[in-house]
């Protein structure tokens, strides 16, 4: 491979914002895509879902199309804060990336 082939991590924040774009769309794949396959996800304070197989079976509902719109994305190094309007209203996700790759969200 040369060094032209290398492929660059995308920055924490535009992981997020294509994470949003891929479930808005729903491009249920390529939002996996984007995880690594030890990562957490929570749900509000409900429950939290480990491993990229639990985290597909907790994203299912977004397999179709959504109205999802990114209003603000702010990133801190690794971590992510974004929010989000839906038709079930204003949401604020928490995420922390690295290397191109989301460990764990909040949503």
């Amino acid at each position: 491979m040369s060094a032209s082939e290398v492929s660059v991590p995308l920055p924490p924040e535009e992981v997020v914002r294509r994470f949003y774009e891929f479930l808005a769309r729903g491009q249920l794949v390529d939002a996996l895509d984007l995880f690594t396959t030890d990562a957490r996800l929570r749900e509000g304070s409900k429950r939290e879902s480990s491993g990229i197989r639990a985290i597909a079976a907790s994203l299912l509902p977004y397999r179709e199309p959504q109205e999802i719109s990114v209003e603000q994305v702010e990133a801190d190094g690794p971590e992510v804060r974004a929010v989000v309007r839906s038709k079930k209203g204003r949401s604020v996700g928490r995420f922390s990336v690295a290397r191109g790759r989301i460990q764990s969200a909040q949503m």
